[in-house]
C-alpha cells in the first residue's frame, strides 16, 4: 500500500502547480501549448487540494489519538475506586451515535466553502456506500471515481442522494411497474436521479459503470487497459499526444536548437448504447425476485456489448477497438512468415518490434484458439513448452503476460489477411465512461405491431454511454496471417 502523503508535502506540490496556473494566467498571448500546460496544472491542484484535506483530518485524528490522557486520576474518596464498579465500567461498552452519511443532503451548506462541501460529500459517499452490499473490488473502483470527481459536487450530491433507502426502495418498485405504491418520501427521492430522456438512473451500488461487478469474466480489454473518466454533459475526452522532445549535444558557448516537440490533441467521442429487456405480465406475478433478475442481465448485456466494441468497434457508430485502431495502420502491422503457419520466429519479431519505449509492460491480447495452435507447436518453442492436453493454456509469452479474450478474432485462412493478436503497451488504449449515467425506463406495456394494442408484454429500456480508442498506435503491434492468394 503506498505512503500517505503528508500536507505539508501536498501543499508543496500545490505551491508548484499553482505557479503554472498564475504564470499562464500572467501571459498577455499565451501558446495552446500554455494553455495545455495550465488547464492539466489546474487539475492536479484540485486533485490535491481534495488529498490535503484528507490529509489534514487523518493528521488532526492523529494527533488526537497522541495527546489523548488515558490515565483516570480519581478524587480521594471517591467511590468509584472499588473493584467491582471499576470492573463492571470496564465491562460497559461505550456508545457510539453513528455518523448518518445523508445528512449533508438535508442540511444547509451556504456557510461552507467549496474546499468542504467537496471534502463532506466525499466522506459521506464512502459512509454511506459502507452500509451497503457491494464487493471490495466494487468499493475500490467507486473510491477511485468519487476521488476523482469529488469536485464536481453537483454529480456527487446526485450519487449520495440515489443511496438513501428511500430512493432504492422506490427504484426497486419502479422496476416492478409498482410506481403507483410509492409514498411522498419516496416520489421525493426518485425525482433526484430522473434523468432529461424520462429513464431513472439506477441506484449507485447498482450502476454497472461505478461498481464493477462482473468486468473481467468476458471485458478482457477493459482489465488491462487505461480507463478514464467523464461527469457532467461532456460527449469526449479530450488529451494530448506528442512524440517527445529530442536532446543534442552542443558545443561550449553554442546557440541550443529549438528541441520542442509538437502537440497534438487527442479527442475520444462516446457512444450511445441501448438495451431493451421484455418480460410478461405473468412473469411477474410469478417471478419473486424479477427486479433484481432484470438489473444483473442489463449489466450483463454492456458488459458483453462493450468487450466485443473494445476489440472490434467501428469508431464511427460504437468505440473504435483496439484491433480496428491498429488494422487502419500499416506502420504497425507484422505478417506470419507462412501463411496460417505459426513459428518462433514471428512471436520473437513481434516481441521485440515495440523496441525499448513499450515494451517493459506490454502484453499479449489473443483468442484462446489461437494459443492452442501456438502450444501445438511443441518443443519447438524449447522443451518446456510442449502440447500437455492436462495443462491450460501458458499465461506467458516470451516473458510477457498473456490475456485470452473470445472477443479476439477467431479466423486464419490463407486466403485473406486476418489479424491475430495485438501485443503492446495497453495503457496507450483509452477507454472513456460516463460514471453514474446509466439509467433504466420501465415501459408498463408494448403494443404488437399487428393491431397496436397491447399483447400482454412490458420491458426495461437502459441507456448509457461509453467511448473508446488508441491514442496511439506504435506502442503496439498487430500480428496478422498472410496471404497465399
Amino acid at each position: 500500500m503506498p505512503r500517505r502523503r503528508t500536507s505539508d508535502e501536498l501543499s508543496t506540490l500545490m505551491e508548484a502547480q499553482r505557479a503554472i496556473i498564475l504564470e499562464v494566467d500572467g501571459l498577455e498571448e499565451p501558446t495552446e501549448e500554455d494553455l495545455t500546460r495550465s488547464a492539466g496544472a489546474l487539475d492536479a491542484f484540485e486533485e490535491l487540494e481534495v488529498e490535503r484535506a484528507d490529509a489534514v483530518e487523518y493528521e488532526d485524528r492523529m494527533e488526537a489519538v497522541r495527546s489523548a490522557d488515558l490515565a483516570r486520576a480519581n478524587e480521594p474518596g471517591d467511590q468509584r475506586n472499588g473493584g467491582h464498579i471499576e470492573r463492571t465500567q470496564r465491562r460497559t461498552p461505550e456508545v457510539m451515535n453513528r455518523v448518518d452519511p445523508f445528512e449533508i443532503l438535508r442540511s444547509n451548506n451556504g456557510h461552507m466553502d467549496k474546499r468542504e462541501i467537496t471534502r463532506a460529500l466525499v466522506d459521506s459517499n464512502l459512509k454511506a456506500l459502507d452500509g451497503l452490499d457491494v464487493q471490495d473490488r466494487g468499493r475500490e473502483s467507486f473510491e477511485r471515481y468519487i476521488k476523482r470527481h469529488g469536485r464536481d459536487t453537483s454529480w456527487a450530491t446526485n450519487l449520495l442522494a440515489r443511496m438513501t433507502p428511500e430512493y432504492i426502495g422506490a427504484f426497486e418498485k419502479i422496476t416492478v411497474g409498482q410506481a403507483v405504491l410509492l409514498d411522498e418520501a419516496e416520489r421525493a427521492a426518485i425525482a433526484v436521479g430522473t434523468n432529461t430522456a424520462g429513464g431513472y438512473l439506477v441506484p449507485t451500488h447498482l450502476d454497472p459503470t461505478l461498481i464493477i461487478t462482473n468486468t473481467g469474466a468476458k471485458d478482457v480489454v477493459r482489465t488491462i487497459s487505461r480507463v478514464v473518466s467523464l461527469t457532467g454533459g461532456a460527449n469526449k475526452w479530450n488529451g494530448v499526444s506528442t512524440a517527445g522532445s529530442t536532446a543534442s549535444w552542443d558545443a561550449e558557448l553554442t546557440e541550443v536548437s529549438d528541441d520542442t516537440p509538437p502537440f497534438a490533441p487527442v479527442q475520444i467521442p462516446v457512444f450511445s448504447a441501448k438495451s431493451l429487456l421484455q418480460a410478461s405480465i405473468e412473469s411477474f406475478e410469478d417471478i419473486s425476485a424479477l427486479g433484481s433478475d432484470v438489473q444483473m442481465l442489463l449489466a450483463d448485456s454492456r458488459t458483453r456489448l462493450e468487450a466485443a466494441a473494445h476489440v472490434s468497434g467501428n469508431g464511427t457508430s460504437a468505440p473504435t477497438g483496439i484491433v480496428t485502431a491498429l488494422d487502419a495502420n500499416t506502420n504497425v502491422e507484422i505478417s506470419l512468415t507462412t501463411g496460417h503457419t505459426w513459428t518462433l520466429a514471428d512471436l520473437q519479431k513481434v516481441a521485440i518490434a515495440l523496441g525499448d519505449r513499450w515494451t517493459d509492460d506490454a502484453e499479449w491480447l489473443i483468442n484462446p484458439l489461437f494459443l492452442g495452435e501456438i502450444q501445438a507447436l511443441g518443443t519447438a518453442l524449447g522443451a518446456t513448452y510442449s502440447t500437455d492436453l492436462t495443462q491450460p493454456f501458458t499465461q506467458s509469452l516470451l516473458g510477457h503476460k498473456v490475456n485470452q479474450s473470445f472477443t479476439m478474432p477467431a479466423v486464419s485462412q490463407t486466403t485473406t489477411v486476418d489479424n491475430l493478436l495485438v501485443f503492446g503497451s495497453f495503457t496507450n488504449y483509452v477507454i472513456v465512461d460516463k460514471p453514474g449515467s446509466t439509467s433504466i425506463e420501465f415501459i408498463p406495456h408494448l403494443f404488437n405491431t399487428s393491431n397496436n394494442l397491447p399483447d400482454g408484454r412490458r420491458a426495461w429500456y437502459m441507456h448509457f454511454r461509453n467511448g473508446a480508442d488508441s491514442v496511439n498506435d506504435l506502442a503496439f503491434r498487430l500480428l496478422q496471417d498472410k496471404t497465399t492468394a
